[in-house]
């Protein structure tokens, strides 16, 4: 009786230690229990947060739509490791292995082919196991109140980071890589400072990502030359579009023999002629966007394939007053390699349309012929020039 009741007494303070209270959470969270999860945070994550709030950002469950959340987070493994304690807080260490869903998602497009969406075979390649993985460390961070571990969270801060974060997404998808690189390295600084629970998992996000970016800058030089022999720019047109406001439309051709994740459009606005040619306003659009991230199948993730042929679209954004004074020239400013191990799907020979703006027919100028490159100031030669015949 009494060596039952002294292992009873073990366990209650095994499972109420640092460690303990871990693996509660973490089983609690692969239950579903999101509730008991919930109920495990420190006060003032409590306070931060009401479940609801909770609920569309759990520390170390997956980043997915509710949608996918449940059959990912069923394919998702946590081992928890050594436990580190100082006074009142403790860090317990947790190898996480997850399916890889960029990577999953882009593999199950290319499979699926232009016209389709990999999501139709995605559940059940999860209920098979044929899915790529991925591994990495991560922590869960507690803190002790009123004698009991918490688990904590620090929410308001992590909301903080990933708005951070949504930043130095858009000014990847801009073709800014510059601006994104230096928003990259302020977020994983700030990361490092976080330590809360999860952050290993953000920290492994963002450190992929930065290292995409900075071999985007590097590979300039190669995409700079990539542009002026293989991309080809055709039936270039100012036009309206729906929404009654000026566009720019037309056709790109990947003549090259490299699959493409990104390429951005510059429309540089020239005044004068001959030697008093000036820029007076540049703008800069990407018109093929392959996401980094996972976008829970919501769309074909398939790069810009050789030989293949895109519409476009986009509205403009220079001031008024530059748009009736001023000349569009239109060029390919930057492009990005594909570095995905996923495979390609075969190309498509017919164009097809990008997201974007969408036009009329209307009087509006159309493109005509390059202007010399006397008369462009040293315009690249694949420019395209609108203005009054």
């Amino acid at each position: 009786m009494f060596v039952l009741a002294g292992l009873m007494a073990l366990s209650g303070c095994s499972r109420n230690s640092p460690r303990g209270t871990a693996q509660r959470y973490l089983d609690y969270l692969q239950q579903f229990n999101y509730a008991a999860c919930y109920g495990m945070l420190s006060e003032q994550d409590k306070k931060d947060r009401d479940l609801s709030e909770f609920l569309t950002a759990i520390p170390m469950a997956p980043d997915t739509s509710p949608l996918w959340f449940r059959a990912v987070l069923h394919n998702t493994h946590y081992e928890v490791g050594e436990m580190q304690r100082t006074d009142d807080r403790a860090v317990v260490a947790v190898k996480v292995t997850t399916p890889d869903l960029p990577l999953w998602e882009r593999k199950l497009d290319a499979a699926a082919g232009p016209d389709h969406i990999g999501g139709e075979e995605a559940a059940r390649s999860l209920d098979i196991g044929d899915y790529p993985k991925v591994t990495y460390d991560d922590w869960i961070v507690l803190t002790k109140e009123h004698h009991r571990w918490r688990v904590l969270a620090s929410l308001a801060a992590r909301d903080h980071i990933v708005d951070q974060y949504r930043e130095a997404v858009a000014l990847y998808d801009q073709s800014d890589f510059d601006r994104a690189a230096a928003a990259y390295r302020k977020l994983l600084a700030e990361t490092d400072q976080f330590g809360a629970t999860g952050s290993g998992a953000m920290k492994t996000v963002y450190s992929a990502e930065l290292s995409r970016t900075e071999a985007i800058i590097r590979e300039r030089p190669l995409s700079q030359a990539y542009i002026v022999s293989n991309l080809k720019l055709s039936d270039v047109a100012m036009k309206m579009s729906e929404d009654r406001v000026p566009g720019i439309f037309g056709t790109i051709t990947n003549a090259g023999n490299r699959a493409l994740d990104q390429v951005a459009l510059a429309v540089t606005w020239y005044e004068g002629r001959e030697k008093s040619l000036r820029e007076v306003f540049r703008e800069q659009h990407a018109i093929v966007i392959t996401p980094l991230q996972f976008t829970d199948f919501s769309r074909p993730v398939i790069p810009f394939l050789p030989g293949a042929a895109r519409q476009f679209g986009f509205i403009l954004t220079a001031p008024g007053e530059i748009q009736q004074n001023a000349s569009p020239y239109v060029t390919v400013s930057a492009v990005v390699f594909t570095a995905s191990p996923a495979p390609l799907p075969p190309p498509k020979n017919t164009p097809t349309h990008q997201q974007g703006a969408r036009s009329k027919p209307s009087a509006m100028p159309s493109a005509r012929s390059t202007p010399s490159a006397k008369k462009r100031a040293g315009i690249a030669n694949h420019a395209h020039a609108m203005g009054q015949p």
